[in-house]
């Protein structure tokens, strides 16, 4: 992270974009916004050149609302993914114990958070090439492919964001904007360096 991701940051106003993000995701419903300029962050920096990576402007709103309710909508089926099979793992823990281990998918969903980490992002980034739902559930196959070169490296910064989400408590605006803002940009990191061995394999453009 440190050798890799932020010397690429080259943008003047970096902390003045990301401060405006932090304060966004405290208001309930204005958050939306903030939701939004992740949204744009994910697609916009992805093969970023020699020049640095710059963060996206706070402008055209009514896109913004648009593409947060989008995101939003990821991160839902996300999280109720993960509590969906948190709860089939304690079930399997307990029947395949005949009772005798018991363990609460509550302590289980963090774990699932950080395994479906990697997913999430893949396909929002497959939605993201057509904006249809229709592409993506259509796209397993390239979906399985980027997991390949994707999946560990981004386990890293998955602990951080779920980490981040303990550590900060009430100031859950700091950490959704950042943690999932790091995230993003590790995420845009990796498809820059793996583009060519991606590519290869697959037979085509990454």
């Amino acid at each position: 992270m440190k050798n890799v991701l932020f010397p690429r940051f080259s943008d003047d106003h970096l902390w003045l974009k990301v401060a405006i993000g932090v304060l966004l995701m405290f208001v309930p419903a204005v958050n939306i916004f903030a939701f939004g300029y992740l949204y744009r962050f994910l697609r916009t920096p992805r093969y970023a050149t020699d020049g640095g990576v710059h963060l996206p402007e706070w402008d055209d709103w009514r896109r913004m609302f648009w593409d947060g309710l989008r995101l939003l909508a990821f991160v839902i089926l996300y999280g109720f993914g993960s509590f969906l099979l948190s709860t089939a793992a304690e079930w399997l823990v307990v029947a395949g114990s005949f009772g005798l281990v018991r363990i609460s998918w509550s302590t289980l969903m963090p774990l699932i958070l950080v395994l479906l980490f990697p997913l999430l992002f893949v396909g929002i980034m497959q939605y993201q090439r057509s904006e249809s739902f229709r592409e993506l559930f259509s796209a397993q196959r390239g979906t399985l492919h980027y997991l390949r070169f994707l999946w560990w490296p981004m386990v890293w910064p998955a602990l951080a964001f779920v980490g981040l989400q303990h550590v900060c408590g009430v100031l859950y605006g700091i950490a959704w904007f950042v943690g999932f803002g790091v995230a993003i940009a590790s995420f845009n990191e990796l498809l820059r360096h793996y583009g060519d061995r991606i590519e290869e394999r697959s037979g085509g453009p990454a």
